[in-house]
């Protein structure tokens, strides 16, 4: 059941970008790079890192492929940026860093929400 709603949420969060696509991507980076205080090459490095998975996030959500393979594409790009992550950060800014990963899937579920709504 987790993993059902673990990949739910991923799909919501992949879902959840629209025609501001990069707009809202600078924000939530912008967001995660303040709140992890990262600078320097720590920071160029997480920017390399994210910016590599929102292309793939990005082409995943496009692809013309059934929900449930959208759903599994989503969660292995999310275990793999979160390898990547926890192999730069510190444990303490891991940490930090899947809390705002909630909040971003939070936020973009209830995005989500209201665009079908409208």
């Amino acid at each position: 059941m987790k993993k059902i709603v673990l990949t739910l949420m991923l799909f919501s969060f992949a879902l959840g970008f629209s025609q501001d696509d990069e707009g809202t991507y600078s924000k939530i980076l912008d967001k995660q790079i303040e709140a992890l205080q990262l600078s320097g090459d720590k920071k160029d490095a997480f920017v390399e890192i994210s910016e590599k998975y929102f292309e793939k996030i990005k082409a995943t959500r496009e692809s013309e492929v059934s929900r449930m393979s959208k759903f599994k594409e989503l969660k292995a790009i999310q275990d793999s940026k979160n390898k990547e992550m926890e192999a730069l950060l510190t444990e303490s800014e891991f940490e930090t860093y899947k809390e705002l990963q909630k909040e971003n899937r939070e936020m973009m579920k209830d995005r989500y929400k209201q665009q079908k709504k409208s």
